[in-house]
């Protein structure tokens, strides 16, 4: 009895040597074949944002020839304490709370559309998916183009009609109006091809349950397809909420800015000063502070959502639970 235990552990220690050898070699291979890549991922990302942190603790300022001093915290104080930062941050939250919530809006809409036909679906999607694919400095041009106040089509057609149309980009009350029009044009077909995914993933006999249970569609779709489509609503929020702290290059070639400072945004701000007045220290501060609100405004938007799903079934309304029940069926 003791012999045959011996036999097969000696037999078995040899195997156990060679398949540790054998995992060493492939995590080696491993790190070999990931090298190149993590070097580049350190160099583009991990490196740039060290040095940013660095720099948002120091005095540098490139167009001045002076030795770089560390100035801890000086930087992120000068920066709330100007009013042109709360003004920037203003207009960057008003954008956001204009333009991702009628993203959503009309996305859904048109996803609701979409998923109605079921020919030509496809070609239309694709053609929905146009603004999208632009690069928004295309996008610029373009609205640029087509609002301008003397030669461009949508003055001429209100002029031609009665209407006396107001310098979009130009006007105080109308700049930043045009932008969230705009930024709403381009990434709208974002929010719908998410949504219309959502509502294409919802299996047929959940519709089928809701029919036979009684619902008509304003109820199915408020108390079964809306609930369902909440997971895919907060990733487009989020994600548009996140590009929105971030939207550049249509402010540059529409307004800069302006006029005044009406449409200046967090992320034109920070361009203001690290290109227009090269103060890259007190840019790399303003850098940190938008990632910051960044990270806790998705975080609390995230919250939100999790204390909704964990809300008690019996606050849903009575016609819910009979098409879960009914669809459970």
């Amino acid at each position: 009895m003791s012999t045959s235990a011996v036999i097969p552990n000696a037999v078995r220690s040899p195997r156990s040597a060679s398949q540790k050898r054998q995992q060493a070699q492939e995590k080696r291979a491993t790190l070999i074949l990931l090298a190149p890549a993590l070097l580049f991922l350190f160099l583009l990302s991990i490196w740039p944002v060290a040095y940013l942190l660095y720099a948002s603790f120091t005095s540098y300022q490139l167009a001045i020839p002076i030795p770089i001093e560390w100035v801890g915290l000086g930087n992120f104080e000068s920066i709330v304490t100007n009013p042109r930062f709360w003004s920037s941050l203003s207009i960057t939250l008003v954008f956001a709370l204009m333009a991702v919530p009628l993203q959503i809006l009309v996305g859904l809409g048109l996803a609701l559309l979409l998923n109605g036909y079921s020919r030509g679906r496809e070609i239309y999607t694709s053609l929905f998916l146009i603004p999208m694919m632009l690069a928004p400095i295309v996008v610029g041009f373009s609205w640029n183009l087509f609002l301008n106040p003397i030669y461009g089509p949508l003055n001429s057609v209100l002029r031609g009609v009665g209407i006396s149309p107001p310098a979009w980009a130009s006007s105080p009350e109308w700049a930043l109006p045009t932008l969230v029009l705009v930024d709403i044009w381009q990434w709208t077909p974002f929010v719908m091809i998410v949504l219309l995914a959502g509502l294409r993933s919802i299996p047929p006999r959940v519709f089928e349950a809701a029919k036979v249970d009684g619902s008509n569609r304003m109820q199915t779709f408020i108390h079964i397809v809306l609930p369902m489509l909440v997971p895919y609503m907060t990733v487009a929020f989020v994600l548009r909420f996140i590009d929105s702290f971030k939207v550049f290059d249509i402010i540059y070639i529409l307004t800069r800015g302006g006029p005044g400072t009406s449409t200046q945004n967090l992320a034109y701000y920070t361009y203001d000063l690290g290109f227009g007045r090269f103060e890259f220290g007190a840019a790399g501060a303003l850098s940190i502070i938008q990632l910051i609100l960044l990270t806790f405004g998705t975080m609390a938007i995230l919250a939100l959502v999790k204390r909704r799903d964990k809300a008690p079934a019996s606050a849903a309304p009575a016609a819910t639970h009979r098409l879960a029940e009914g669809s459970a069926a």
